[in-house]
């Protein structure tokens, strides 16, 4: 086995190391929507050093003789959680039990410890049925699951009866609030609450044991962030409460689709601030940001989430939308 490192500026060398990665994941949720090789290629450029971006991105590659069989993009925090060194790999299923999966763990170990961090992180992805065999592999070589998130899926469009009576039953909760939306580009008034709200997003939600420190946000990792969203050729939509006596927001969600396979849509981040949760905002930005996506991708056939199995609020808002169990995700760690 061999491990390549992938320039994502060369067309050429990418394109193996994305059809690998779909390849894999698409054995495991066939039905998945998966991001294109403009998509992902996009991604990976944003992470180049001379973007001075607030995370690093390296892509590993893995060839039995010359045939790619796995690969791995290794996401490293800049502005924060810098012990930190985060992989998401996969090793097609023909070729597991060869070697492959432990090439790539010990070049991104190799990194990782060549950087000075202290800690790896990956998800598992696993569907209904499970997934036995990434389970094991991570048991196997040290890591320990320390966040336990269940997936679900919200099939599109969600009537119109059920969005009206949620709103109508939410509403008498939140006087003192109003919402706002929008497509794409933060509204320039909004962006500082808007890097607020994603600083206070990365630690006031439920992380099990994760070792994860806040996130260092403002404006200008908002734009960033907002230019890699266009950049990528998809359209994030949001909804976000708004406390009417202070101007401050105080809830948001976030979905993201692509208009050219808006099949599937992701639920990006929702938060409501801890003083102002009991009030329905929760429920309520959702059903803007349902109602707004229907107009702005009317392609959309459904939506896909996960919550810690411990936010039981949130779970809450998400089954009454219709939000049905699709499998769980894991969040794994090892210490160096």
């Amino acid at each position: 086995m061999e491990v390549r490192e992938v320039d994502p500026g060369d067309v050429a060398a990418f394109a193996p190391w994305h059809d690998v990665l779909t390849a894999a994941h698409q054995a495991l949720r066939p039905d998945d929507v998966l991001p294109d090789a403009d998509e992902s290629r996009a991604t990976a450029l944003a992470g180049r050093p001379e973007r001075d971006p607030s995370e690093l991105i390296e892509l590993l590659l893995v060839l039995d003789g010359d045939r790619p069989v796995g690969g791995a993009r290794i996401e490293l925090p800049l502005r924060d959680n810098t012990h930190v060194s985060y992989a998401e790999g996969a090793v097609l299923p023909a070729a597991r039990g060869r070697g492959a999966g432990r090439a790539l763990l010990d070049a991104w170990v190799e990194r990782t410890r060549g950087l000075g961090r202290t800690l790896l992180m990956t998800e598992l992805d696993e569907p209904p049925e499970g997934n036995a065999a990434g389970r094991r592999f991570l048991e196997r070589h040290g890591f320990q699951e320390a966040l336990v998130e269940v997936r679900r899926d919200l099939p599109l469009p969600v009537p119109d009866a059920l969005l009206d009576r949620l709103e109508a039953a939410c509403a008498p909760h939140a006087v003192g609030y109003e919402l706002v939306s929008w497509r794409g580009r933060c509204p320039d008034e909004l962006v500082g609450e808007r890097a607020a709200l994603g600083r206070a997003m990365s630690t006031d939600v439920p992380l099990g044991s994760l070792d994860w420190q806040e996130e260092v946000w403002d404006a200008a990792r908002v734009r960033e962030r907002e230019r890699l969203v266009a950049e990528q050729g998809r359209t994030s939509v949001v909804a976000a409460a708004r406390e009417s006596r202070t101007g401050r927001l105080v809830a948001f969600t976030e979905l993201a689709a692509r208009p050219a396979r808006p099949e599937q849509v992701d639920q990006w981040e929702t938060l409501v601030l801890a003083e102002h949760r009991g009030r329905r905002l929760g429920t309520l930005v959702k059903v803007a940001a349902l109602r707004r996506l229907g107009r702005e991708v009317p392609g959309a056939r459904f939506v896909s989430t996960s919550n810690a199995t411990t936010n039981a609020p949130m779970i809450a808002v998400n089954e009454a939308l219709g939000f049905a169990p699709a499998g769980r995700l894991g969040t794994w760690q090892r210490r160096l």
